[in-house]
């Protein structure tokens, strides 16, 4: 029933993971999966094909989640090394503005 190997998931993908990363998200697709047939009693939500797919979609959250975390320390340490008090001020825009 749970038979799904990582180069299943690899291949959902398009890249491949860490076993460390594969198992996270099989852990994550099997509570889903049981909490899925638990309310609908669908027999398909049973086959390795659907946690395969439960598996791929935790695999690209959990990394998504990874990077946003890592981004997030990193906006934190640059804020901490921003000097305190700023002499002069700065054009925050993204598009320039024109002078007038």
């Amino acid at each position: 029933m749970d038979e799904i190997r990582k180069e299943e998931v690899e291949g959902l993908l398009g890249y491949g993971i860490t076993d460390g990363q594969f198992e996270e998200a099989l852990e994550c697709a099997r509570r889903k999966r049981d909490y899925i047939y638990g309310q609908e009693g669908r027999p398909a939500v049973l086959q390795g094909w659907y946690l395969a797919m439960l598996t791929e979609e935790y695999a690209r959250s959990l990394a998504f989640s990874r990077l946003t975390m890592e981004l997030c320390g990193m906006v934190c340490s640059m804020e901490k090394e921003r000097p305190e008090k700023q002499d002069a001020p700065t054009n925050n825009h993204i598009v320039p503005v024109p002078a007038s």
